[in-house]
């Protein structure tokens, strides 16, 4: 992986000498103080010559975007981690990185037994490790750069026909989803807008005007803006609004047709710096097929069992520790396409459950009940939800009291995503049988 050149990050270091051409919102305000700090350490760091990452895990968007911005504007190895992991992820985590600064407020949170990681080469300069799932049940990364962040940004913005992404941002940027609105808006010379979702969700619209606006979104928030009067004319005069992360149900895509918002389809993954295929808003709006088209960076085929394989110059170069150039990669999820190579994605092709945008883990998650001692036996499934997409359940063998103690100690070892929003009692005779429930609900 050859590293970033310097006039690649041209774009990047004049948006951070004014932060104020690009960025605004509600969640903008402590950006300027928190580039301030990060800076100082940064180059304190940077005069001390180590060679280990810089782990950004700040919880607040403004001081994650400023840490994570000003390591890629200098080059150092750059470790996303996600500030909302429990004790199960943070372990994993600091089995395989340690963190030579850390960047975040719950520094203490992150285990010290980690192994010393040798960053010493010049493949890894200015690489971007991002958190992805996968069928592994354990937190690894997707190595990327600027330069493929960057081919991402410019292939939608030539995919929407649009001069400059104006990008509302509601996602946090230890994904993906939450990082590429702000390479975005830097890299096409657009705006990065960060609302506040909780405002958002309470019915109060972003303040500026829609008209160029393009806006990220799950299907679940969709589903609980759908009521917000306000929040949804403002959505309706937006330029584009992102959906993707998840499957959407067909009774939310009929409202959103019925309310005539400007859906974009959106299919991509961390490896592919996001979106790499969708279906522009006219398509959506005039009922076609739900049907995506290969980003103008990219191409698509279905391979064996209909697998889905991505070629793209915003393609990864591995994952973590491991550094390959990628020609293609073969996904876990599987499709078809049509004779105008159309995507359809129809699943995948694994046991990963994808609930409200969050990859979950089923093995982890059985693992980590078991460990507990108070089931017998536990199966972990997804099951269609309106709401979130997928939801997380857990089929046990045991006696039914033990299930407010098993959520209390899930709490403390994963994130909030994983820990099951159902539990089905069942005799131990009776688990493998009960396991079609996936089938039939």
């Amino acid at each position: 992986m050859e590293p970033t050149r310097k006039k690649e990050l041209i774009a990047l270091r004049q948006a951070l000498a004014q932060p104020e051409s690009w960025l605004a919102g509600p969640g903008a305000e402590g950006f300027a103080a928190a580039r301030l700090a990060t800076s100082r350490r940064l180059k304190k760091y940077e005069a001390q010559r180590k060679q280990d990452p810089v782990v950004v895990a700040a919880l607040e968007t403004a001081a994650y975007l400023a840490g994570v911005l000003d390591a890629v504007a200098k080059q150092i190895p750059l470790v996303l981690a996600n500030p909302r992991w429990g004790e199960v992820e943070r372990a994993q985590a600091a089995m395989q990185i340690k963190p030579g600064l850390w960047l975040g407020e719950k520094e203490g949170r992150w285990p010290r037994r980690q192994p010393q990681t040798d960053f010493n080469s010049a493949s890894w300069r200015g690489a971007i490790l991002i958190p992805t799932g996968g069928t592994g049940g354990r937190v690894r990364w997707a190595v990327h750069r600027w330069a493929t962040l960057a081919a991402a940004a410019h292939a939608l913005a030539d995919f929407l026909d649009t001069n400059g992404c104006t990008h509302v941002s509601t996602l946090p940027p230890c994904h993906v989803s939450g990082l590429m609105p702000a390479v975005r808006a830097i890299e096409t010379g657009g705006q990065l807008w960060l609302e506040n979702w909780k405002v958002l969700e309470g019915g109060t619209p972003p303040q500026l005007a829609p008209e160029r606006a393009i806006i990220s979104l799950v299907p679940t928030q969709l589903l609980r803006l759908l009521k917000r009067r306000a929040v949804m004319d403002w959505l309706r005069h937006s330029r584009a609004i992102l959906l993707g992360g998840a499957a959407a149900s067909p009774a939310l895509l009929w409202q959103a047709r019925k309310l005539r918002l400007p859906i974009t389809l959106a299919y991509g993954l961390t490896e592919t710096a996001a979106v790499v295929a969708a279906q522009r808003p006219r398509d959506f709006l005039a009922g076609r097929a739900l049907r995506v088209t290969p980003l103008p960076h990219a191409k698509m085929k279905i391979g064996e069992r209909g697998r889905i394989i991505i070629q793209a110059k915003s393609l990864f170069a591995g994952y973590y520790p491991a550094l390959r150039r990628h020609r293609s990669f073969a996904t876990e999820d599987f499709g078809t396409m049509d004779t105008k190579g159309r995507l359809q994605v129809c699943g995948r092709l694994d046991r990963i459950i994808v609930t409200g945008g969050e990859k979950v883990h089923p093995a982890e998650v059985e693992q980590q009940i078991c460990s507990t001692g108070l089931v017998k036996n536990v199966r972990v499934i997804g099951l269609p939800d309106e709401e979130w997409g997928e939801r997380v359940v857990a089929i046990y063998s045991g006696p039914s009291r033990t299930v407010s103690a098993l959520s209390a100690a899930l709490r403390q070892k994963l994130s909030p995503a994983s820990i099951p929003k159902v539990w089905i009692r069942t005799p131990d005779s009776r688990l493998g049988r009960n396991l079609a429930l996936k089938e039939k609900l």
